[in-house]
């Protein structure tokens, strides 16, 4: 008897564990549910960016030596052009070829800089750590072009901060590592022997002659942040086309393609049916969301053939045609 009573105290204190082991699981349960909960939650609190005027950035122009353009309101951006290099690819003098930094500032008086900067091989080192002395991160290092020469590489950089004059003093000294010319001023009109139009018509887009090309941007149609915070549209998600006249009645294509992860495939698949080369397929930033990867494009040709087969492409990504202001 006094067994029996031990046994149904033993048996007992295993169904009281069992039922504490149940509850452990349960409450563990909910704690990883509520976990997994908090990126969403994440994205109400991403900050929204502030409305400036062009007086706003006077002296960040200054500093870099050259006058930007305010688009939108949020995001002022400055082009850089190489016009010291003669860049040769596949035969091609390519045009076009330069660096470019934007500035946005935010609510809480942060100023994010972020842009690409076109450099040498000869270059890339010294640009590098110029960029490390002043606290300006890269994000991605790659090229654009296949085989050419000088050979050049593009260097994405990110920095935040209360003080832009700063940001733009340590992107100022990264400028002067390189053979940079100092330019100022929009690039001159030239006729481009393009019949645009009939670009326009078979892209399903509408672009404008910048200087010696032809370009044509593409906006991601959802909310896109980097660190928390909202991109203006047009800045950092963008797809631009880029259509260089070479003689013959053909161009030469360059410029990337902005896609999710879900898109790639379908939207490679699409390139290489259409035969346009893709040189690159990489990120730009390190933290954005939607997580973004570009694909760096090739062509010579036929310019409404090249147009027709990247509308076929682009259909698969959640773009959206507007007008080219960079």
């Amino acid at each position: 008897m006094r067994q029996g009573r031990l046994y149904g105290a033993d048996e007992g204190r295993r169904r009281a564990a069992r039922r504490s082991l149940v509850a452990g699981i349960a409450l563990l349960s909910v704690l990883f549910t509520a976990g997994a909960a908090r990126p969403d939650a994440h994205h109400t609190r991403r900050i929204q960016p502030s409305l400036t005027r062009e007086s706003d950035w006077r002296d960040v122009a200054t500093v870099l030596g050259h006058k930007g353009v305010l688009v939108d309101r949020r995001a002022y951006g400055i082009g850089f052009p190489r016009a010291d290099l003669d860049v040769v690819s596949k035969g091609y003098h390519v045009k076009a070829i330069g660096s470019f930094v934007s500035f946005i500032r935010y609510p809480d008086q942060q100023t994010m800089m972020m842009g690409e900067l076109a450099v040498t091989e000869r270059e890339v080192r010294k640009v590098l750590d110029v960029l490390n002395a002043h606290g300006i991160s890269q994000t991605s290092l790659h090229k654009h072009l296949p085989t050419h020469s000088p050979a050049l590489w593009w260097v994405h950089f990110h920095a935040m901060g209360t003080k832009p004059l700063n940001m733009a003093r340590g992107l100022r000294a990264a400028l002067d590592a390189t053979g940079t010319p100092a330019v100022s001023g929009t690039p001159r009109k030239v006729a481009l022997g393009l019949d645009q139009p009939a670009v326009d018509k078979a892209l399903g887009a509408r672009g404008r002659a910048q200087g010696r090309v032809y370009k044509v941007t593409f906006a991601r149609r959802e909310t896109v942040a980097d660190h928390g915070r909202v991109l203006p549209r047009m800045t950092g998600a963008t797809t631009a086309l880029i259509f260089q006249p070479v003689g013959d009645g053909k161009v030469l294509l360059n410029g990337d393609i902005a896609v999710v992860a879900k898109e790639a495939p379908a939207t490679m698949k699409a390139l290489r049916h259409g035969g346009v080369d893709i040189i690159s397929f990489h990120s730009h930033m390190l933290t954005d969301e939607p997580r973004l990867f570009f694909l760096h494009l090739w062509a010579v040709g036929d310019p409404v053939r090249i147009a027709k087969n990247l509308r076929s492409a682009i259909r698969h990504t959640n773009a959206a045609a507007t007008a080219t202001t960079s």
